[in-house]
């Protein structure tokens, strides 16, 4: 009877275990070990190219710049639509004329004045040459008078002759100052004439500038065709220009651009500025032709760094020619970038989210989820070269065992 009741209770103790094991089994196939719910990838071989993409925006590689007339806060007061085909002499933008007509009303007035103190100053020149002139005669005249009576005193006294001798000289240097005197008010005259020419000419040069100011307060189109707006600082940040803003002398307010030719105006991140070089190849695709690829390369790389976003991230700029058919392409037309760095033509690369830093260096997870060390190669945006410890078809575990649950959390969350 206890012989029969141990066996039993064998039985039922081997029986949990059985089911515990099968339990086990199952779960383990389901969860991880033959890896069967897990994301997977293949290990692939053959063409590798390490690239950085970017974002950029197209814009002609000439364009002739459309800059704000001369002054300081000219507020704009109408613009040509923005993408408008224009001919030589359209009308581009007009500037508010207010400040600079009443400018012209005061520099008119201004040079009118200067013309009347002109006129004036020649009238009074003449008046005091004539007068220095006439008095310049009459010391003449007594000179004359002089000498005659010199000449008649000889049978008179000493005392009489002597007085006449120094009425004589009296006489002399009367004429004498009134010849100085007349060459000094010729001198001084030309002096004051020319002093209000001058004053003439600068009136006349201020009123010509302000009268050309004003005609420039209408822009037109220097050649044909197409209107790009530019952009500006404003109190809102850097956008394009619009009517009723107020610019400086001198701002390109907007481009016709010439449409033979374009480049992408991009950026790179700093970490990634050691990779760039010039002339290196570039895929481009425009947002608004999808199907569409085009060729090109980097043509320039600043040289200094600036801060982009929100962020703040540093970035250098770097333009990308466009090379080929750019029939189509207009300026300000969003670009994906994809440069070319570096190519290999046959080698083994697998994504970089299946390799795995572990303490003993990087690793890969086969299907079964046994770890597989690797030897890795050059790396590109979101994939790498494995030099070694796996071949081309091996089945690759993208999540690391056992860190199933965390990333189902995550996709949950």
């Amino acid at each position: 009877m206890s012989n029969k009741a141990g066996f039993t209770r064998n039985h039922v103790i081997f029986g949990v275990i059985g089911i515990g094991v099968i339990i086990a089994l199952g779960l383990w196939f389901t969860r991880g070990g033959a890896s069967s719910s897990l994301p997977m990838t293949t290990v692939l071989q053959g063409h590798f190219a390490v690239t950085t993409t970017t974002v950029g925006e197209l814009a002609a590689v000439n364009s002739q710049p459309i800059p704000a007339p001369p002054g300081w806060n000219n507020k704009i007061i109408s613009l040509i639509d923005e993408g408008s085909m224009v001919a030589t002499g359209d009308e581009l933008a007009r500037f508010d004329t207010d400040r600079l007509e009443k400018r012209v009303e005061e520099q008119q007035a201004a040079y009118e004045g200067a013309l009347a103190e002109l006129e004036k100053q020649r009238v009074t020149n003449v008046k005091n040459k004539a007068q220095k002139k006439a008095n310049l005669q009459r010391q003449e005249l007594s000179l004359e008078k002089a000498k005659l009576q010199t000449e008649s005193m000889k049978f008179e006294s000493l005392s009489r002759q002597r007085q006449q001798e120094l009425d004589l000289r009296r006489s002399e240097l009367d004429l004498q100052e009134a010849q100085e005197d007349l060459k000094a008010q010729i001198g001084i005259a030309a002096a004051q004439l020319t002093e209000k020419e001058v004053k003439v000419r600068k009136a006349r040069i201020d009123l010509d500038k302000s009268q050309e100011n004003l005609v420039k307060m209408v822009i037109l189109a220097p050649d044909s065709g197409m209107v790009v707006y530019n952009k500006i600082w404003g109190p809102s940040g850097n956008r394009k220009v619009r009517v009723g803003d107020q610019v400086w002398d001198g701002t390109s307010i907007m481009e016709l651009p010439d449409l033979s030719a374009f480049l992408v105006n991009t950026w790179v991140n700093e970490v990634d500025i050691h990779t760039l070089a010039l002339e290196q190849a570039t895929e481009i695709t425009i947002d608004a032709f999808q199907d569409r690829t085009l060729q090109g390369k980097v043509t320039r790389i600043s040289p200094l760094a600036r801060q982009e976003g929100d962020d703040k991230i540093k970035v250098f700029d770097v333009d990308i020619l466009i090379e080929g058919d750019v029939s189509g392409l207009l300026p300000g037309m969003t670009a994906q970038c994809k440069i070319l760095h570096e190519e290999f033509s046959d080698v083994i690369h697998v994504p970089l989210e299946a390799v795995f830093q572990e303490k003993d260096g990087p690793v890969v997870y086969l299907q079964g989820g046994k770890s597989q060390a690797v030897q890795l190669g050059q790396e590109g945006e979101d994939r790498v070269i494995i030099e070694d410890g796996v071949k081309s078809g091996d089945e690759l575990l993208l999540i690391r065992p056992g860190d199933e649950a965390e990333a189902e959390d995550e996709a949950d969350s």
